[in-house]
């Protein structure tokens, strides 16, 4: 009986805990924005204080009759996440409308709401373990917790997300833990669960209740979860509001795509061929069908952006536009058509992500696609009078990866920065052009142009992009994003202390959790490196195919398989504890460099055969033989240790989460933005390096 409740109870934790961190994710993303920091911020307190929960879990296992405890545990687990989604939406309420928050918020506010969840999960997996007896508990209790992540992550990816709201995702959960809850119990307990499940049902109303904290002021009239977002619709008087994750996309009466359309279509011919990725349903496919073109590839990734052209312009039923859903960036690696104009109407690099579009490798990638005159255009963060430093830092990064690919860059001035590319002489004259196409604007050329294209303003800013040598913003090396980065924590008031304090504060955490333990400070490499390298060979992925959602999920499935079955195999293995903990060690170097070498390679791949064996073959297998060493060393380590199952389990767990912990926030805030893919896999090797050699020495030593 106990086993099936250790079965059951792990089970539903492992489903619950990752889905409700992946929705935890995502409204926190809508509450402060969203980029890798804030997704780094959240994962490392996740990752932090489950791992503190495991430790005060031992104390708890020690007491004897577990079952009471998860039972009051998984009722937590089922009620604690709608506080949490409440709480995340009412913050905004707590600042003034508009109001740009800083990393400091983000910290503050994602602790305060996640930590309960947080200590009462991790808690309960050491209590889980001492639902058995023998040697083998810890490594049987990280197959079947690995196994519930691995159901969990596939649950919320390939059903909840499509199907439900966060609310409902959230009940589904609620009666699986109530359900838990009733296993470790008798039928004495049914009456509390049937009231708690009530009440639940009860509560559901308040999703729309919570969702308008969020906007005060407006009214939602519709918010829908698709696989990259939160998108809302709200209405202010008469003004339709288009959000994504609580970031502006648009707003009727906008005019801003006069400018991101006849900028670039008066460098080109009439009945042009014109490539267009992301933004036409706001406008911008509007104002280019005034330039008469021969055709419109438009390329948008979500394709719920797609249905609200029904709302506003709907511009999708021209003839001439044809509409492809998938990344901008890999349509224009596969297509074989050539352009006269590309069009790239995205945020600035505010993340790993959009950083894909403004590096070196895109702008060769889309001089290969251009005719002999084409003109690519974007747009990045601008001032009209002062560039401060980091703006310009970002600036110049992107200009300097266009002047080793195009002859000829213009860029216009403005709160907004307008960047023209192309290898043919490119023209200032735009109001005069537009008057020979007979083209009426309604804001650009009475009001932004004469500002825009004033020869002086031209000049000085050409002069200041040009001045000082910079790095080219690169696939490998997203520097514009990490300018980005020190931008929004100068602007929202977040002082870069505060991402020092952090990162001193969780090495400090994995150094207590290790306390010149060599075991303990091995699971933690390994989880350092296990973080690092999946985040790592994701943005590869990402570079080279662009955010397809539900491959990068089934990548991290893989990862969580794979080091189920290292642990899994462990045991059946005929080599001793210590030889499978050095040669785990080894081959996490060896697949560091490995690693690197993809990335090279891959970065700079085109055909398709490479591309298919990359895609297919290279990065998921690393991902796997990673998570398998990782998952085997753990196994290992956890029979050389000493101590009874909840001990072990509490110690290992707390070290390797702190690991992992510390491969989320040094790789997602600094290494990444600062140091590329290739830093942080180097960091892997230099940090397995020093596990592998004190391991060999203790070894040693004893022979």
């Amino acid at each position: 009986m106990r086993k099936k409740r250790f079965w059951v109870c792990l089970l539903a934790l492992g489903i619950s805990s990752v889905s409700v961190q992946l929705v935890m994710i995502r409204e926190v993303m809508s509450s402060f924005g969203g980029n890798e920091l804030v997704i780094g911020v959240v994962l490392g307190i996740w990752l932090l204080f489950t791992g503190l929960g495991t430790a005060l879990g031992v104390p708890l296992a020690k007491k004897g009759r577990p079952e009471r405890t998860l039972f009051l545990g998984h009722l937590l687990i089922a009620v604690l996440p709608f506080a949490q989604i409440a709480a995340i939406r009412a913050f905004p309420l707590l600042w003034v409308r508009g109001e740009m928050l800083g990393l400091t918020s983000a910290i503050g506010g994602s602790a305060i709401v996640l930590i309960p969840y947080c200590l009462v999960g991790g808690a309960m997996i050491p209590l889980a373990g001492s639902l058995l007896q023998g040697k083998d508990t810890t490594s049987k209790v990280y197959i079947v917790d690995t196994l519930g992540d691995v159901g969990g992550g596939l649950l919320f990816s390939l059903l909840l997300v499509y199907l439900l709201s966060h609310w409902d995702s959230f009940m589904v959960l609620g009666f699986l833990n109530l359900f838990a809850a009733f296993t470790m119990l008798s039928y004495k307990v049914l009456p509390v669960l049937c009231l708690l499940g009530f009440g639940m049902l009860a509560a559901r109303p308040l999703n729309v209740s919570t969702l308008s904290w969020r906007f005060p002021g407006q009214e939602v009239i519709l918010n829908k979860n698709t696989p990259f977002a939160q998108l809302t619709i709200s209405k202010t008087g008469r003004q339709l509001n288009v959000l994504q994750d609580a970031i502006p996309l648009f707003s009727t009466g906008d005019l801003d795509m006069e400018t991101v359309s006849h900028l670039p279509l008066c460098q080109v011919r009439e009945g042009a061929r014109v490539l267009l990725i992301a933004g036409g349903v706001f406008g911008t496919l509007e104002e280019i069908s005034r330039h008469n073109p021969e055709g419109i590839d438009y390329v948008e990734l979500d394709p719920a952006i797609l249905d609200l052209d029904k709302l506003i312009h709907r511009s999708l039923s021209r003839s001439f536009v044809h509409v492809h859903v998938g990344d901008g960036r890999l349509f224009v690696k596969k297509t074989s058509m050539k352009y006269d104009a590309i069009i790239v109407d995205l945020p600035d690099p505010e993340n790993a992500q959009l950083n894909r579009f403004y590096t070196q490798e895109f702008f060769d990638e889309v001089k290969s696609i251009l005719t002999r005159d084409g003109v690519l255009s974007f747009t990045l963060i601008g001032s009209e009078n002062y560039l401060e430093e980091k703006g310009l830092a970002l600036n110049r990064s992107v200009y300097a990866a266009l002047r080793t690919v195009f002859k000829h860059i213009l860029v216009f001035p403005g709160t907004t920065h307008y960047y023209l590319a192309s290898d043919a002489p490119l023209k200032r004259n735009i109001a005069s052009l537009l008057a020979e196409r007979e083209i009426i604007t309604r804001r650009l050329v009475d009001y932004e142009l004469p500002t825009m294209a004033d020869p002086f303003r031209v000049d000085i800013l050409r002069r200041l992009l040009s001045e000082k040598e910079a790095l080219s913003n690169r696939d490998l090396s997203p520097l514009a994003f990490g300018h980005l980065i020190d931008l929004w924590l100068k602007k929202s008031g977040s002082p870069k202390t505060v991402l020092y304090v952090i990162v001193i504060g969780i090495l400090g955490f994995a150094v207590m959790a290790c306390r010149k333990d060599r075991l303990r400070f091995t699971i933690a490499t390994s989880g350092y490196a296990g973080m690092a390298f999946e985040l790592s060979l994701l943005l590869l992925f990402q570079v080279i195919y662009g955010y397809v959602y539900l491959r990068i999920c089934i990548f991290i499935t893989l990862y969580m398989i794979g080091s189920a079955l290292g642990a899994f195999l462990s045991g059946r293995l005929n080599k001793t504890a210590t030889w499978q903990m050095l040669t785990c060690d080894a081959s996490l170097i060896l697949f560091s460099a490995l690693a690197c070498v993809a990335a090279l390679v891959g970065a700079q791949l085109k055909g398709h055969i490479s591309l298919f064996v990359m895609q297919y073959v290279t990065i998921p297998g690393l991902l796997f033989l990673v998570a398998f060493a990782a998952g085997c060393q753990f196994s290992a380590v956890s029979r050389m240790a000493r101590g009874i199952g909840a001990e072990i389990t509490g110690r290992l767990y707390l070290s390797d989460l702190a690991g992992a912990a510390c491969g989320t926030i040094l790789t997602g805030l600094v290494f990444l933005p600062k140091m590329g893919i290739l830093g942080v896999l180097i960091s892997v090797a230099v940090l397995k390096g020093l596990s592998l050699g004190l391991n060999a020495l203790v070894v040693l030593k004893r022979t």
